[in-house]
């Protein structure tokens, strides 16, 4: 007859140190992950919309239009639940909440929450309405006036940069 040896059993603190670990690493893959799929929706949604809004093709801003505000706010719940899987990720890691870099973090994610609901939104929202109302073969003055507003063509590179502040202190943590 052949023994077979069983491993001795885990010592209780070891298995307790595994399975916190375990946690973290699933509370940051949920983090990062949630954070891709917010930047996709929400950077590759605006920058094509804005592209497709340039053109001056009203059709094709219907089109877009129709679809763009649903994608983004999609981004926006992954932007929000990448903001819980964080927090998450931190407590179990640890680390002080109180550290500048946890709170840059969760200002840009503020930031980027607000101008995207408050500013990229609305103006989606404005756009699909007067592309509704506009001549298919020429867009109306009140299409070319949205296209043109100064604060939606800031606040695209300013959430281009709010998102690049929220990746550095993420990955640099200073």
């Amino acid at each position: 007859m052949v023994a077979f040896a069983c491993p001795p059993p885990a010592r209780t603190g070891q298995a307790r140190v595994r399975a916190e670990g375990a946690v973290m690493i699933t509370w940051t893959l949920l983090h990062v992950l949630s954070m891709f799929i917010a930047f996709g929706l929400t950077v590759g949604v605006g920058v094509a919309a804005t592209a497709i809004s340039n053109s001056r093709d009203v059709r094709a801003i219907r089109a877009a239009t129709k679809v763009a505000p649903a994608l983004q706010t999609v981004g926006a719940v992954w932007l929000a639940a990448g903001l819980i899987f964080g927090i998450a990720t931190a407590a179990s890691a640890g680390f002080n909440f109180q550290s500048m870099w946890l709170v840059v973090g969760l200002v840009c994610v503020l930031l980027l929450l607000a101008i995207g609901i408050g500013i990229h939104r609305s103006w989606l929202l404005r756009l699909a309405k007067a592309a509704a109302a506009s001549p298919d073969d020429h867009a109306s003055a009140e299409v070319n006036s949205i296209i043109d507003e100064k604060l939606v063509q800031a606040a695209g590179p300013i959430s281009g940069l709010i998102w690049l502040a929220a990746i550095a202190v993420m990955i640099l943590k200073p």
